[in-house]
């Protein structure tokens, strides 16, 4: 497992928590990413030679650390993987889409500057070309897309919550450049 810490100046009172996994389905996937976003920065576990439980317990111990309260975007899908409660929903319709929130609330633009490098249904091919290759830019992508997830989740959780006007919510930097700065780095690759 490696742990991967990006410097982020936020004013958050609590905890974003974001998963990546192999399938939506908890029954049927394995939990391989764990992020958060906190006013201590972002931290994103991501497995690599763990099983899915060893890595979960590490999971639950870095968790127990985080300020509540919890917020997540459709968090029924990480209490099911990790069975967790998540204080606050981020996701304000039932099956409302990351990307129609962040269309309604006027944050595609912020979301846009972040470049996401992967969709969600691109990550298990991903997971499996690693496993395959022990290629590891290909888990920076995955990493990468997870802080991805963690920002936009930021951005709502500031417009929807905090009820701050589009023009007063910090923009965070390009999911390239933290890919690079950090996130390669610390997955030991430049």
């Amino acid at each position: 497992m490696k742990r991967i810490e990006i410097a982020v100046t936020t004013i958050l009172e609590g905890t974003i928590i974001d998963f990546e996994t192999t399938h939506w389905d908890a029954k049927k996937g394995e939990l391989i990413t764990a992020g958060f976003l906190s006013k201590e920065g972002i931290v994103i576990l991501q497995r690599l030679e763990l099983t899915e439980n060893e890595f979960k317990k590490s999971v639950i111990e870095e968790i127990q650390t985080k300020r509540r309260p919890w917020y997540a975007f459709n968090k029924e899908f990480e209490e099911k993987f990790l069975q967790i409660s998540i204080d606050n929903e981020l996701q304000q319709k039932e099956r409302e889409s990351a990307f129609g929130a962040l269309l309604e609330e006027g944050l595609l633009d912020y979301y846009n500057l972040l470049c996401d490098p992967l969709f969600n249904e691109e990550i298990p091919r991903f997971w499996d070309a690693w496993n395959s290759t022990n290629d590891k830019v290909l888990v920076s992508k995955i990493v990468r897309h997870n802080y991805c997830c963690l920002t936009k989740e930021y951005y709502l959780k500031r417009k929807r919550i905090d009820l701050l006007h589009v023009n007063e919510i910090k923009r965070f930097p390009s999911s390239a450049q933290v890919e690079k700065r950090y996130i390669r780095s610390q997955l030991d690759f430049l």
